[in-house]
């Protein structure tokens, strides 16, 4: 299967998404930060990252402007558990900035399988955003 990037500052989300997406036969690594999350993209090139939005040291918004620096075609989603107004802004956002796809916690693991499979995908690549992401800088 995949190797996807799992980066959020909550050990107990990483561990969950790690648990399910190991259980749908991905490999999984992890970062607690932004920071780490870049240099583990760098080091790894997984063929999906899944980010949280609001962390220390690099914001989620920020992990996502990097990576699509650094390679147009990454496939992102991006997650957050904001009160209900500050997620759906801040997932808004991300999209607006490269993700794929976004998802709201707390979520199922049926919903973050979907999310998976439908960015992993063939087809999802010919229209990623990360494509457009790159002639808008």
């Amino acid at each position: 299967m995949s190797l996807i990037l799992v980066i959020d500052d909550d050990d107990v989300v990483r561990a969950v998404v790690q648990r399910v997406l190991e259980k749908e036969g991905h490999s999984v690594a992890s970062a607690a930060d932004g920071e780490r999350g870049v240099a583990a993209y760098r080091a790894l090139k997984p063929e999906l990252v899944i980010t949280d939005i609001i962390m220390p040291e690099k914001e989620g918004i920020w992990t996502i402007r990097e990576i699509r620096r650094d390679d147009a075609t990454a496939r992102i989603l991006a997650m957050s558990g904001g009160g209900t107004f500050i997620k759906n802004d801040v997932l808004s956002l991300a999209r607006q900035l490269g993700a794929d796809e976004t998802i709201a916690k707390p979520f199922s693991a049926q919903e973050l399988v979907e999310k998976v499979r439908t960015i992993l995908a063939p087809s999802a690549m010919e229209s990623s955003p990360g494509s457009s992401f790159a002639d808008k800088e």
